[in-house]
Parts: C-alpha cells; structure tokens; sequence
C-alpha cells in the first residue's frame, strides 16, 4: 500500500518534471480518508497494481477490488516516502518506502515499492505499480 510523509528531491532526465511526490501524499491522504476512488483515479485506466503474495490486478475496477480488500484485512492507514523520481518525456519512475497501521494504531506491515508514471492528455498517472513487504514471511510449519 503505498505511503507518504518525507519527500526526497525528484531528479528528472530532461524537461518535464513528474508530480510524483504530490501525488503519493494524495494517495496517502485519500487512502487514510477511506475514498479509495481517489485512490483509484491516480492510475491510468489500464494501471497495475502488484501487491505481496496475491495475484497482480489489472484496470480501475480490479485495483478497485484489491484496496478493498487490503481495508477489510486490516490495512486501515498508510505511511509513504518517495525516495527517487526520474522521468523522460511522458515516462517517468519511482521508488520509495511504506508502513501500514491498523485502526488501532497496530504495525501491520512495512517494505518498499516501485512504480512506473505514465502523462496522459496531460497529467500524470500511475500506470505499473509494484510493492514488496520486508517483513518476514510467516513460519510454515
């Protein structure tokens, strides 16, 4: 789930700069809020999400789904910090770090993320979105 409270620097490879810290403390914000509709309008239509141990989803309504069901496991907040940006022309990337609380406050999980940033008609919107928790796996005995 991706997060946001200290912003690096964002590098750009050319002229156009990204607004990919602006957007990950709105990702942060509307996903805190509970309007995960605001959440799903930061990606393109055709955007990907690729969460920790489940299946990658695909288009509005299937990230729609997975948010969903991150809130109904307990993933009640989230933390994010951009650490890079780099961008050419309408193609941009980032990476960065999260936590995620529950509603009381609880650590649920913390790791890294990765994504790549798309313009379209003009704005900026995540297209390829990939997260990875560094916490250890549970033991499976």
């Amino acid at each position: 789930m991706i997060l946001g409270a200290t912003f690096a620097a964002v590098a750009v490879w050319g002229g156009e700069k990204s607004d990919l810290a602006e957007r990950a403390a709105t990702w942060e914000k509307e996903y805190n809020a509970d309007n995960l509709p605001g959440v799903v309008a930061l990606y393109t239509s055709d955007g990907c999400r690729m969460p920790p141990n489940q299946p990658a989803v695909c288009g509005r309504d299937a990230i729609m789904g997975q948010l969903k069901a991150g809130k109904d496991r307990g993933a009640a907040k989230v933390k994010i910090a951009v650490t890079s940006a780099e961008g050419s022309g309408n193609l941009g990337t980032g990476t960065g770090t999260y936590e995620v609380t529950a509603a009381d406050g609880s650590h649920v999980d913390h790791g890294k993320w990765m994504l790549i940033e798309k313009k379209v008609n003009g704005t900026w919107l995540t297209q390829k979105d990939i997260f990875n928790s560094e916490m250890a796996m549970p033991d499976m005995k």
